[in-house]
């Protein structure tokens, strides 16, 4: 076996024969004090259920989770008189109106009935439309008839809305309410301090009337794959955001999608996940940690895939149900390794949608008469895992490649059980090596979970079938997702928990150029970097630390993003994996993020140094992150 220093360089070598390899580790792995799988943080779909559908979505472990266009729907808003005492004010005696009291939550209702009063729902109204959405009596001249120009009056409809859900409810309103969905669709209309006044003005409101109500926003949508885009002038409009709500809101949320491109016979996907999303999730703490020295929790009301190029979506296609439900599970792969900041993720499938025609049966998990849908997969995939199963200590191996395997592990305390999940990105089938750190265990058969892509492109989900184990050896289909159960028997009672936190440096977005304290008297081997601090207030029993650093570079091509050294406290660590990134070559940027291995013995209590030095200027280095395990 490795000893304690040969163990950094063994896990750093692929083993022969493997296409991949993990190393699972004998400890539970808290991040923000969170060790459980949390089932009701990650089971919801979008849009209130009818009521005959809600047994169905209980029956493959999935519940409403967010509660659409009450603002919309029936022409709620529009439809409300004015004030007689109060010009420019909507009249409040017309929320307390018993039909329209009824007919506002009645749905709202099954839903709590169906799924229990505790169903912790997300509420959004869309304050905007392309067509007529206010009421004609209101002002909204300033902003293209599309939002009123009384920012307070505006404030005071969702105000009225949510008592009436408390009235017809006795007591019971949403836990978290957003205050208007993907207000940036609506830029030619509504300035962009506009939403933000507007957000502050809710919060206050909401917050005064109810307590306990967490208000967030901007519910920003996929254009934050690209916040890199024009020197990061695109990542501006989150950064003013966030100088409000950071002392006035209670989470943060955004829409994180990713394309589906076909052409021919090929297809790729494209969007934020993998590599994007970290870099988007560290832009967003990191500026959070240096305004007030704290995280922000984020809720993602909406993911998955957005648009699918090169196919008639209005026709029946199992290819397409296969992509919604791929992206599904490579996006919950993701969040999952952020759990100590992501509140809550929302799917955007809905139990049953006609909007758009054949193109919401794609993301619909029932067919009309009940019947289970290709994208009920995307729930039943995760079914049986509860709060019973913890995250333990997974690793992948930093072989200075991109990583294709994304991996998270947990253990049963109540039956002893391993569990390991793999989702594989790359399209061909993956062979892994599973490392069980000093053979803690030792595994010779299991059943197997998994979600594919036929060859007749339909998806399949392969249910708990038995499996024969050689040598730690397990596959992974092409674009696939597995859970890997095994009857360990382990006693995980008494187990120790490494306890993970994230440090910020005390810098972000910062420019790649010529590092002065080389240059100053020859330029003949003038190196690029971007430096910053940081700092770790006491290190403890470290167990493992990784540095996370994002690069971007301008073009399509982009150059070399990945960085020439790498210092810690003037030590070089060379060892690192890069995540996964779908759209390179096709975006307009190249954003990458690597995560290099750090030996204990580089950190410093309090302030530690971080350089990038780079062949070439230009770009930026977006952020720089120290993980560590204690």
């Amino acid at each position: 076996m490795c000893g304690k220093v040969g163990l950094w360089l063994c896990l750093v070598v692929s083993v022969l024969g493997a296409d991949y390899q993990v190393t699972i580790y004998p400890s539970y792995l808290s991040q923000g004090g969170r060790t459980h799988f949390e089932v009701d943080r990650w089971d919801g779909h979008n849009g209130l259920d009818s009521e005959h559908f809600i047994d169905k979505a209980k029956s493959i472990a999935t519940e409403s989770g967010r509660w659409l266009n009450r603002d919309l729907n029936g022409h709620t808003f529009q439809n409300t008189p004015q004030d007689p005492h109060h010009h420019g004010y909507p009249d409040p005696n017309h929320f307390k109106e018993p039909t329209f009291v009824q007919n506002i939550c009645a749905k709202y209702k099954q839903n709590l009935q169906g799924y229990g009063n505790n169903s912790d729902i997300v509420m959004e109204i869309k304050g905007k439309s392309i067509r007529l959405y206010w009421p004609n009596w209101m002002n909204t001249s300033q902003h293209g008839g599309k939002f009123p120009n009384n920012l307070d009056a505006g404030a005071e409809f969702i105000v009225l809305l949510l008592k009436s859900i408390k009235q017809c409810t006795h007591g019971i309103i949403p836990k978290y309410f957003e205050v208007i969905n993907e207000p940036d669709a609506a830029w030619k209309y509504i300035k962009w301090d506009i939403v933000i006044d507007f957000h502050k003005i809710v919060a206050q409101k909401l917050k005064s009337q109810f307590p306990g109500i967490q208000v967030g926003g901007p519910t920003k949508n996929g254009a934050i794959s690209g916040s890199d885009k024009s020197d990061f002038r695109v990542w501006e409009f989150s950064r003013q955001f966030l100088d409000m709500s950071l002392d006035h809101l209670d989470f943060f949320s955004f829409h994180p999608y990713n394309f589906f491109i076909v052409e021919g016979n090929n297809y790729r996907f494209e969007g934020i996940n993998e590599a994007r999303l970290a870099g988007f999730i560290d832009l967003v703490e990191s500026y959070a940690n240096q305004k007030k020295g704290r995280s922000v929790p984020l809720i993602l009301s909406e993911y998955g895939l957005s648009q699918v190029r090169g196919i008639d979506v209005n026709k029946p296609n199992p290819f397409i149900d296969w992509a919604y439900i791929n992206q599904h599970n490579s996006h919950m792969f993701t969040y999952l390794n952020y759990r100590n900041v992501i509140d809550r993720a929302i799917g955007f499938i809905l139990s049953y949608g006609t909007t758009l025609g054949e193109a919401s049966l794609h993301y619909s998990l029932f067919h009309r008469d009940g019947s289970l849908a290709n994208a009920a997969k995307a729930y039943k995939f995760w079914h049986h895992l509860s709060y019973q199963d913890q995250f333990l200590r997974i690793e992948s191996p930093f072989d200075n490649k991109e990583r294709k395997i994304s991996p998270l592990a947990m253990g049963n305390s109540n039956n002893g059980d391993v569990l390991v999940l793999l989702h594989n990105y790359d399209r061909s089938q993956a062979r892994i090596k599973l490392n069980f750190d000093h053979h803690w265990f030792t595994p010779s058969s299991g059943v197997s979970h998994c979600h594919y892509l036929n060859s007749h492109r339909q998806p399949v989900l392969e249910e708990w079938k038995s499996m024969h184990v050689s040598n730690g050896y397990v596959t992974v289909p092409a674009d696939g997702s597995c859970i890997f159960v095994f009857h360990a028997k382990h006693n995980f009672r008494n187990v120790h928990t490494i306890k993970e936190t994230t440090y910020y440096g005390n810098k972000m977005v910062m420019r790649i150029q010529k590092d002065c304290a080389i240059c100053i008297f020859s330029c003949a081997s003038c190196t690029y970097a971007a430096t910053a601090n940081v700092n770790v207030h006491s290190l403890g029993n470290v167990q493992y630390a990784r540095l996370r650093i994002g690069v971007s570079l301008p073009g399509k091509s982009g150059g070399n993003p990945t960085p020439k050294t790498v210092l810690i406290n003037n030590h070089h660590v060379t060892a690192f994996y890069q995540l996964f990134a779908p759209g390179r070559g096709h975006e307009d940027t190249r954003w990458e993020i690597y995560e290099y291995q750090i030996p204990a013995n580089f950190l410093s209590s309090n302030s530690n140094e971080v350089k990038v030095e780079f062949n070439q200027s230009g770009g930026y280095v977006s952020t720089i992150a120290l993980i560590i395990g204690n």
